[in-house]
């Protein structure tokens, strides 16, 4: 009868190189791994559109486009704080109408979909930066 070497599986056996260079792999995966629960988890979240919470007197700064406005929250002494808040109008639908009657209005936000739409009249902030 003729003896067959074994092929791998449970039986094989690896020399120190392939053990090390095994583990290297494993470390470099588990690192990848790693480093992407971590940023998914402390990343960067500043995308989170904050327009429906805001109220009169809150400050924010426009963290999308002039054309998909996205905003940020912010304290009015902050640095990045563009606007100020002068109205929300949970039930409006047309910043002219709803900002018309609002003096010192400079811009408006206005946002519709299914969640229902409203209407933020703003200005500049005059306290940015200031501390």
């Amino acid at each position: 009868m003729s003896h067959i070497q074994p092929h791998g599986g449970m039986n094989a056996s690896y020399t120190p190189e392939q053990i090390r260079r095994n583990r290297r792999i494993f470390l470099g995966l588990l690192l990848v791994v790693a480093g992407l629960v971590a940023f998914v988890t402390l990343g960067p979240h500043d995308t989170k559109d904050q327009s429906a919470t805001l109220k009169a007197g809150d400050c924010f700064q426009n963290i999308g486009t002039d054309k998909e406005a996205k905003a940020k929250k912010l304290d009015c002494t902050d640095p990045h704080a563009d606007y100020k808040v002068l109205k929300m109008d949970k039930n409006g639908v047309v910043d002219t109408f709803s900002c018309s009657d609002v003096p010192g209005t400079t811009g408006s936000l206005t946002q519709m979909g299914a969640g229902g739409s409203f209407v933020v009249c703003f200005k500049e902030n005059g306290e940015k930066g200031k501390q």
